[in-house]
């Protein structure tokens, strides 16, 4: 990698260099979420998390999820909150990293999904930045081109066939044409 592609960034019509922006954007945002956790609240993170949880599942509309929420989360509460904290660490720095990008976008997307039906009730920018973030995770991982400047072009396409099911799920073909 080379500074030539950080100067001719504004210069450049094609999507790559914009979709490697959104991947370093969103992975520092998860990246920082975790940092927080871990620097700030790491011994009381984790064992807060009954209490968080209980919080979002007492006026959340979503029955559905919070039976999921009082059967599964709340009993292993101190575990999911560990798998929360390490996971936003890890995903933000593949991201970053551009180590795995598919991979780190579906577990982005799995996590602000969670988030969004835990939490979406209690305020409209909640429920935005969820989205929002789902979205970007959508544009990550069929987004062939934020992988150009990262590890994963130097590890080979590994996920490529990760990104052929989806992109065949949605009913293109290999050049990218929508199928009649």
């Amino acid at each position: 990698m080379s500074l030539d592609f950080f100067t001719n960034l504004w210069k450049k019509k094609d999507l790559s260099a914009w979709l490697v922006v959104i991947r370093l954007l969103v992975g520092i945002e998860w990246f920082m979420a975790g940092l927080g956790k871990v620097l700030e609240t790491a011994p009381t993170f984790p064992e807060g998390m009954a209490g968080t949880l209980g919080f979002f599942a007492s006026a959340n509309p979503n029955t559905w999820y919070v039976n999921l929420i009082n059967n599964s989360f709340l009993p292993n509460a101190e575990l999911f909150g560990y798998l929360v904290m390490l996971g936003e660490l890890i995903v933000g720095i593949t991201l970053i990293l551009g180590l795995f990008t598919n991979f780190s976008a579906i577990a982005s997307i799995f996590m602000n999904l969670n988030f969004f039906f835990a939490a979406a009730h209690l305020s409209p920018s909640t429920s935005s930045i969820n989205w929002m973030m789902a979205g970007l995770g959508f544009v990550l991982l069929l987004g062939y081109g934020s992988k150009t400047v990262g590890l994963d072009s130097l590890i080979g396409s590994i996920n490529y066939p990760l990104y052929r099911i989806f992109v065949d799920w949605f009913g293109f073909d290999k050049s990218m044409k929508a199928v009649k």
